[in-house]
């Protein structure tokens, strides 16, 4: 009898992209191909099953062999893209075609999963989410979102990270932001994020 093999398909979207200007929205979009190429494909390449590369306009679609590399790269993307908010959704499942060079060239329920994730969380207002991981990931997906929303003004600055990529995204002094995760209960977030980063791993 055949395995099926399960990979995880990932696809990120940048929030209200489309209302950025368009000499804005051109050098977005230069910068995400630069960073795809030069940096993410290969920082990763080790848990990556098909590169990572744009779709429609400010989308990028990826495939991994399973959940390592996974939080990362998702953490990755919004440090070095914060003028624009980004919904990360994850599909776990088979694959319908042969493994190609990008998740461009490759189909498969898991990718299905993933859009429809992606869909959904459009809707809920969720920036992390996940399908075919079951529910202690889904519930955990809530929870960051919640926490990520409720961080800064736009919404966009919870859910991990280092002190130095709080400090690029919020623009605001490092004493500044040791001040707000002290008030903010910083090691409880910490312990939420190991419980997901766990969560993820089990997952797999």
């Amino acid at each position: 009898m055949t395995k099926t093999v399960n990979y995880v398909a990932v696809l990120g979207d940048a929030i209200g992209s489309r209302r950025l200007l368009p000499r804005a929205r051109t050098r977005l979009q230069a910068a995400l191909q630069a960073a795809l190429r030069t940096e993410l494909n290969r920082r990763w390449r080790g848990d990556i099953a098909a590169r990572f590369a744009i779709a429609r306009g400010d989308e990028i679609e990826g495939l991994l062999l399973g959940t390592r590399g996974l939080w990362e790269i998702a953490h990755f993307v919004r440090a070095q893209f914060p003028e624009v908010d980004w919904i990360i959704a994850a599909g776990r499942g088979p694959l319908s075609t042969a493994l190609g060079a990008t998740a461009l060239e490759v189909d498969g329920p898991c990718f299905h999963i993933a859009r429809l994730t992606l869909e959904a969380a459009k809707a809920e207002r969720r920036v992390f989410a996940f399908g075919g991981f079951g529910e202690r990931v889904d519930a955990l997906a809530t929870y960051y979102s919640a926490l990520y929303w409720s961080w800064t003004p736009r919404g966009g600055g919870g859910g991990g990270g280092s002190r130095d990529d709080i400090v690029r995204r919020l623009k605001v002094h490092p004493t500044a932001v040791s001040h707000m995760k002290r008030r903010l209960a910083w090691p409880l977030v910490a312990a939420g994020d190991t419980m997901f980063q766990a969560a993820l791993r089990e997952a797999s």
